[in-house]
């Protein structure tokens, strides 16, 4: 399967409807067999999909509108109706994410979608498990017990711990990190080049006589913010003036927590004079509250995303960032999907893809 090019380059996908996107994993749960005769009730599918009884029943209603359910007084909806085949052990590959598809970023879908493509033309199912269990303390139980109950052809990782991948390793399984590894795993991986992003931004904000400058970044534990963290200090470390001072912030994700931690920054006698924030919607929390505090970018405090989005393009100032090719990352993690699931010996691949700088109004 070929994606071919817009004219002005690649445009990261809009967000499709939640109900929408409910309908689609119902359906593939139900094509594969994860539901054989009948679905749960509607607490233990709101609970399973991450959704408001209000979405599910939308999204049951066009099921049952299209013929792949039956509902009755009283009793749970029976599935009459399955697309395609369920999926053998040789041509299944399961995709494991922490987060909802809902929250997920748009550049993220976008790969998914084009990886499910590029699987299925191949002769392969791709089968996203979403969830909490598998990426908590427990998580050598649970995928011990997804392993023996699927038996895929290949796995992949999205945002995957070091646990995670440390079992996949030991194991010995087909599987690749859509995203950055840890030390010591041998696992082929695909991500972009965080550690040189950061390390630019770094860079940038020193050229302009930032002396006190920051890296905002959420407790994840995963490989790629580790990584970012590195190369953030890396360029502090290797400035001429000695006065530079470096500092990593980590919050909890919430914007109580991002919020909290500016303040304590803002309040120091020295206070910070740029920061560089992972994650998009955190960097809109982080704008915001600057602006909140009367501080004026980028001449009294700058500002760099690590990270983009589309909603990024429609605020003022409009924010500096580093931007990806999602086709580009499409297109590397498929090959190497491919290439497992077709019993290629593991290998331990490491491919970075070294986003473009984007510059913006908050970085005079």
């Amino acid at each position: 399967m070929s994606f071919p090019l817009p004219q002005n380059g690649p445009k990261l996908p809009q967000r499709v409807s939640l109900v929408t996107q409910t309908v689609g994993i119902l359906k593939d749960n139900i094509s594969t067999g994860f539901w054989s005769s009948e679905l749960p009730g509607e607490h233990e599918l709101g609970v399973h999909l991450h959704v408001s009884r209000v979405t599910l029943r939308k999204a049951l209603k066009e099921l049952q509108r299209e013929g792949w359910l039956r509902s009755s007084q009283g009793k749970r909806r029976e599935i009459i109706l399955r697309s395609r085949s369920v999926p053998s052990a040789s041509n299944r590959v399961i995709l494991l994410t922490e987060s909802p598809l809902h929250l997920l970023h748009p550049f993220t879908i976008y790969w998914m979608d084009c990886l499910r493509g590029i699987l299925s033309d191949a002769g392969y199912h791709l089968e996203i498990h979403t969830g909490q269990a598998v990426f908590g303390p427990n998580a050598d139980r649970w995928l011990t017990k997804m392993q023996q109950q699927f038996h895929p052809a290949g796995w992949v990782l999205y945002r995957s711990n070091e646990r995670m991948q440390r079992w996949f390793s030991a194991q010995s399984l087909p599987c690749v990190i859509a995203g950055s590894r840890h030390a010591d795993i041998r696992l082929p991986s695909v991500d972009v080049d965080y550690r040189a992003a950061c390390r630019h931004a770094a860079g940038q904000f020193l050229a302009r006589r930032h002396r006190h400058i920051v890296f905002l970044n959420p407790e994840s534990g995963t490989a790629g913010d580790l990584e970012s963290e590195q190369g953030f200090l890396e360029a502090a470390k290797s400035a001429r003036n000695g006065e530079v001072q470096a500092t990593v912030v980590r919050h909890d994700g919430t914007v109580r927590s991002i919020c909290n931690k500016l303040d304590l920054l803002l309040e120091r006698p020295h206070r910070p004079t740029a920061f560089l924030v992972s994650r998009p919607a955190h960097v809109l929390t982080t704008l915001t509250h600057l602006l909140c505090r009367k501080l004026t970018l980028p001449r009294e405090v700058a500002l760099i995303s690590r990270d983009d989005d589309s909603f990024l393009e429609s605020i003022v100032p409009n924010v500096a960032r580093y931007s990806s090719s999602p086709t580009v990352f499409a297109g590397k993690i498929s090959r190497l999907v491919l290439e497992i699931v077709r019993g290629a010996a593991l290998s331990r691949a490491d491919i970075r893809i070294m986003p473009k700088f984007v510059p913006g109004q908050t970085l005079d």
